[in-house]
């Protein structure tokens, strides 16, 4: 079913009004602001993150697509929103809540096999907003990620629904939490094999997204830093070439910590590498390595596990 078929049964809810009219840039797209949502449904962790983070879980009326357990301190706020689909809902099921504010994690979100594109739900008055470092337009696969991402979205999140106050301590807060760690980097002159998932063949990282900045915050130095793109297939020879001094394992549900170790402590060539027989491994949640609220968390884990590395 086309989505402007489904103009008809849309009945938005009244939102307060804006003192002034708010426009926000997302991935290249200009839209006006002149009322706060009050009927927000969030696709992708990070996205929901957010709006937990600025308290703003009373003018959500859906979300999806969660990758790891919500924090103990947002978990409340979280349970207090209806979950409308494990991954992606159709957008069926986003229209039956009357939404007037889309807010995705990462772009395969507004794809056409998804939910389609932002422009079809900005014919239906409904607005949407994609996050910064999920914009490949502005991010390119060969840029190395900063944190500003982060702060951009706190930002404008807070500008749309008009809580700037907040906006600005949570930014505070993140930005002295990066700056101890990059001040005292336990990483320091270390490389690392960043290990996701594969053992055929390792799904790793490449030089330019948010994993690859978890690193190089904590001092690391990734053994695929040469390589474009966020996620990349690396080559187990490319691995022990590189005996790296760290392995970094991504703790997920579809390859968890525990069984990436385990492969690479039963395998007759892994099993040699120096990391391996130190027990030099550190793992953090895929969340934590994205650029979202609990990139910091990431951060600092990380670091404070190479702290207490023999």
């Amino acid at each position: 079913m086309k989505l402007r078929n489904l103009l008809p049964l849309l009945g938005l809810m009244a939102s307060a009004a804006h003192a002034d009219a708010v426009t926000i840039q997302s991935c290249g797209v200009s839209q006006v602001f002149d009322k706060t949502p009050s009927r927000a449904i969030t696709l992708n962790q990070q996205a929901t993150e957010v709006m937990l983070a600025l308290g703003l879980q009373d003018a959500m009326v859906g979300t999806a697509y969660i990758d790891d357990a919500i924090p103990a301190q947002w978990n409340d706020a979280y349970e207090s929103v209806p979950v409308l689909a494990e991954k992606y809902p159709a957008a069926e099921v986003v229209l039956a809540q009357e939404p007037d504010f889309l807010f995705a994690g990462f772009g395969s979100a507004f794809s056409e096999d998804n939910l389609g594109a932002v422009e079809k739900w900005h014919d239906l008055g409904i607005s949407t907003y994609l996050v910064d470092a999920s914009c490949k337009d502005k991010h390119p696969q060969d840029v190395p990620l900063t944190v500003a991402p982060i702060f951009e979205d706190i930002e404008n999140v807070g500008k749309i629904f008009n809580v700037e106050d907040r906006a600005n301590a949570l930014i505070d807060t993140l930005q002295q939490r990066l700056d101890s760690v990059k001040a005292a980097p336990s990483g320091a002159g270390q490389t690392a094999f960043i290990y996701d998932s594969g053992a055929e063949t390792p799904f790793s990282i490449g030089c330019c997204g948010g994993p690859a900045l978890l690193a190089s915050l904590t001092g690391l130095q990734s053994i695929s830093s040469d390589v474009p793109g966020t996620w990349v297939d690396l080559s187990w020879e490319h691995v022990v070439a590189a005996d790296p001094d760290v392995i970094l394992l991504i703790e997920a549900d579809w390859s968890t910590a525990a069984e990436k170790r385990a492969h690479m402590e039963a395998d007759p060539v892994l099993s040699a590498l120096r990391a391996v027989k130190e027990g030099r491994f550190v793992t953090v949640p895929f969340s934590e390595t994205l650029l979202g609220m609990r990139f910091a968390d990431g951060v600092e884990t990380v670091n404070n596990q190479l702290a207490k590395l023999p």
